[in-house]
């Protein structure tokens, strides 16, 4: 040692525990204030990442479990592992892939993966823990229309003629019956839409910390691959095929398939729309409030007209961008 500076491991354990400090803070802000629970979910997973680009996955493994552990003696048991099990091997994850300079579409295609697998096994721990199964669930839900068709009454929605007691259960059965459908696909978007937003704030942050990563593509740039759009004939083939053969099993798979590429493809359609205005319009701003006007007013026109734009640029590549 030269000038009492401490040696390399010593200063990384050192830094480490610091962030795990730093992470425990955050997440029990997120768990003590539920308002600031969304928003800290993207910031408490940055001192994690940051400690493992710099000093690899070993001490950000080592952070983010003596983060478990000070969140789990401040907080409750259940709370920690839920919580750490849902983020924590996306920021591990994404350290290592920073430290590592990975590409930006691999680092969120596996994200991306993490967090879907992270949170599914949340979902099935909390299962476990609360004594819960999937019949159970189901039933919890179908009992709720009757207490919900209750409080209507007590507002005095029916006896103003507005609708009939059976047309809201009717609509509230077919709403319990949708959600009870497509959990799974839900599961899938809100994975890979909270890997995508801990991306981009973990980008930003560390960009000001000075330890820049690789940057994500300017969204009017973002695009998939063509055969990509296979995915969407298999789930479109095996929804249509399980309503002919009377298998509500297949046809629920093809469902949730769809619905996840028409959430991909309503995505990149915005992106085609983005770059067709920035390209071929002047006041390209003004343009794109007036589309995000459109999209708002009518929203179900808009929404199909962006999923056909973003499905069919999979095979056109509109915007004539290589690779």
């Amino acid at each position: 040692m030269v000038n009492g500076a401490q040696p390399p491991r010593t200063r990384a354990i050192v830094e480490g525990a610091l962030m795990a400090g730093i992470t425990a803070i955050l997440a029990l802000i997120g768990i003590y204030i539920p308002l600031l629970q969304v928003i800290m979910n993207f910031f408490w997973t940055i001192p994690i990442i940051l400690v493992t680009v710099r000093h690899g996955l070993s001490i950000g493994l080592m952070s983010t479990l003596v983060a478990g552990l000070l969140i789990f003696s401040l907080s409750s048991p259940v709370t920690a592992a839920i919580l750490m099990l849902q983020f924590g091997g996306l920021a591990l994850f994404y350290g290592y892939a920073f430290n590592r300079k990975l590409r930006p579409g691999l680092t969120l295609f596996f994200g991306a993966l993490t967090a879907i697998a992270s949170f599914v096994l949340a979902f099935y721990l909390s299962f476990l823990i609360f004594g819960l199964d999937a019949a159970g669930v189901v039933a919890q839900l179908r009992e709720s229309i009757e207490p919900s068709i209750q409080l209507y009454k007590d507002w005095g929605l029916f006896e103003r003629g507005q609708m009939s007691e059976d047309a809201m259960r009717q609509i509230l059965q077919g709403a319990v019956n949708v959600i009870i459908l497509i959990i799974p696909a839900i599961l899938v978007i809100y994975g890979a839409s909270s890997a995508l937003m801990n991306y981009f704030v973990a980008e930003k942050v560390l960009a000001r910390l000075k330890t820049p990563v690789p940057k994500i593509p300017p969204f009017k740039s973002w695009r998939l691959p063509w055969w990509v759009i296979w995915g969407f004939i298999i789930g479109y083939g095996a929804n249509m095929a399980g309503s002919q053969l009377g298998n509500p099993f297949l046809s629920a798979v093809g469902t949730n398939i769809v619905l996840i590429y028409e959430m991909l493809s309503f995505v990149l359609g915005i992106a085609v729309v983005q770059f067709m205005i920035d390209k071929h319009l002047e006041g390209a701003l003004l343009y794109r409030l007036l589309f995000l006007l459109f999209i708002i007013i009518f929203f179900r026109v808009a929404g199909l007209f962006l999923i056909a734009v973003g499905l069919t640029d999979l095979i056109f590549n509109y915007r004539k961008l290589p690779g």
